[in-house]
């Protein structure tokens, strides 16, 4: 069975409704053919890289733990992922659960390049990297405080209110321990959206570099 075939019959593909084999770029007289495969998937086997380039939605965290397994598979020898990220942010519990794979994995650094956009929950990942964490000269970066849609019984707004003010807290602490600032500037700072140039992120030891 070959590598792209294999992620093809894996659970978190097949629940993405992938499916390469029904596509146009499955000509077997194409030399790119499993180049464009990987594209699809948001991974390229190569050069190790993941790209995250829409909504951080609930499911995506198996789905980038399905894609480690897979290049560590394909390189025994793996000490380095590279996430290629665009996002505009999404489901913040599931980017906290990527965010604790990447850091509880002391095998691999993470590195995390933003190319575009890395806004709400993406820009937290983004300071999450554990190797290099860069973005392109133009990126623009977004913190913000969390937000909550709550609705239905007065008690189940108030429950999720305070379910909403401990996971606030629980990012802007962990804000503190991976950027230059504390966590009272975090605070005061994400009242409302705090957009970013690559180079503010710098300054803010959200980023390391600018590429």
């Amino acid at each position: 069975m070959s590598i792209q075939d294999e992620l093809y019959t894996s659970t978190s593909a097949q629940n993405a409704n992938y499916n390469y084999k029904n596509t146009k770029k499955d000509n077997t007289d194409d030399p790119y053919k499993d180049y464009f495969r990987e594209f699809d998937y948001g991974i390229d086997l190569t050069d190790n890289v993941i790209v995250i380039c829409d909504e951080i939605q609930m499911g995506l965290l198996p789905e980038f733990i399905a894609k480690v397994r897979l290049l560590k598979k394909v390189n025994n020898d793996l000490t380095t992922v590279n996430i290629l990220l665009n996002s505009g942010g999404g489901d913040v519990v599931e980017t906290l659960g990527i965010i604790d794979y990447i850091r509880g994995n002391k095998d691999i650094k993470f590195n995390v390049i933003c190319r575009g956009i890395a806004m709400s929950a993406a820009a937290l990942l983004l300071a999450a990297g554990t190797g290099v964490r860069a973005a392109s000269k133009h990126s623009k970066i977004m913190v913000h405080q969390l937000s909550t849609f709550a609705a239905g019984k007065l008690s189940d707004v108030k429950s999720n209110a305070k379910f909403a003010d401990k996971l606030e807290e629980e990012c802007n602490t962990m804000m503190a321990e991976f950027t230059k600032k504390p966590k009272e500037w975090w605070e005061s700072n994400q009242q409302s959206d705090l957009f970013l140039t690559a180079e503010d992120a710098l300054n803010l030891g959200i980023i390391d570099k600018i590429i």
